[in-house]
């Protein structure tokens, strides 16, 4: 932790550190949610994508 940092924000952040596993990956990053969420995020943007050149291929 930073030397500047008040002992108890070094202590709250210590203490809500987010679950992860051994190898430092994030428990979070297996949750089917958030992976369920990141794939919509990307069909969303592959379909702006793919709207934005119809688009302009036909006007």
């Amino acid at each position: 932790m930073d030397d500047a940092m008040p002992p108890s924000t070094a202590m709250l952040l210590e203490r809500t550190r987010s679950p992860s596993y051994p190898n430092g990956e994030r428990k979070l990053a297996r949750d089917f949610l958030t992976q369920a969420t990141w794939g919509l995020l990307g069909a969303a943007a592959l379909a702006q994508l793919f709207l934005l050149v119809w688009l302009d291929v036909t006007s």
